[in-house]
C-alpha cells in the first residue's frame, strides 16, 4: 500500500511538473508575444524620435537607420516563423520596388526570436525581398523600439520622428496616406493590390 503511494505521490509531481514546464512555454512563446503587442503592450510612441541603431545586414555589412532617412522610412520587424510577416513582406517589398521614390523601407529580423538562423536566409529568398533586411542579433532594436511582438513596424519622417505605429498588417491605404503626409504621393499607376491585409 505504501509502495503505491509513493508511486502515486511521483507521478503527481511529474505531472505537476509538466504542467508548469507547459505553462511556462505558453507565457514566454514568441506567438504570445506577438498576442501582447496587438493586446497594446508598450512600445515606442508616435511623435518620439525614433532611436539611432546600427545593425548587421543580411549581406554581412553593417547599417545605420539614420543612413536611410533621405526620405520617410518604413521600419518593419519580422520573424520567419510568424504567418503574417510570410504573407504581408512580400507584398509590402514589391511596393517599396514600385515606390522607392516615395520611401525607404528597413525589415529588421527580430533574430534572438528565430529558432534557427538558417530560417531567415530561406525566408528573405524565398519571399524574394527587396528592401535592406537587418538583423537584431542582440534584441538591442527591439528593445530600443520596445517590440514584444511581431509583425509590427513604425514610419518614420525624414527628421526620426515617429509618424505611425502598424500592429500586425499594414492596411496599403493607411500606409499610403502617411506618406503622402510626409510629404509623398504614391505612385497610382504601379499599386496593383488594394491592400498589404489579408
Amino acid at each position: 500500500m505504501r509502495f503505491f503511494q509513493k508511486r502515486l505521490m511521483f507521478l503527481a509531481l511529474c505531472g505537476l511538473i509538466f504542467i508548469s514546464g507547459l505553462f511556462y512555454q505558453a507565457s514566454y512563446s514568441p506567438a504570445k508575444k506577438a498576442e501582447q503587442a496587438a493586446a497594446g503592450y508598450p512600445v515606442a510612441q508616435d511623435g518620439e524620435t525614433a532611436p539611432e541603431l546600427e545593425l548587421r545586414g543580411m549581406n554581412n555589412e553593417m547599417y545605420s537607420l539614420g543612413s536611410f532617412m533621405d526620405q520617410p522610412l518604413l521600419i518593419t520587424f519580422f520573424a520567419s516563423w510568424c504567418g503574417i510577416c510570410q504573407q504581408e513582406l512580400p507584398q509590402l517589398s514589391s511596393y517599396y520596388q514600385d515606390n522607392k521614390d516615395r520611401f525607404n523601407m528597413v525589415a529588421v529580423n527580430a533574430t534572438t526570436q528565430e529558432y534557427q538562423k538558417e530560417q531567415v536566409v530561406q525566408f528573405v529568398q524565398e519571399g524574394e525581398l527587396s528592401m535592406p533586411v537587418l538583423l537584431d542579433e542582440e534584441g538591442r532594436a527591439a528593445d530600443a523600439f520596445q517590440v514584444t511582438g511581431v509583425p509590427i513596424s513604425f514610419l518614420l519622417n525624414e527628421r526620426g520622428t515617429i509618424l505611425e505605429t502598424y500592429y500586425g498588417p499594414i492596411e496599403k491605404e493607411k500606409l499610403e496616406n502617411a506618406i503622402a503626409a510626409a510629404g509623398k504621393e504614391p505612385s497610382r499607376d504601379k499599386a496593383e493590390i488594394s491592400s498589404f491585409k489579408k
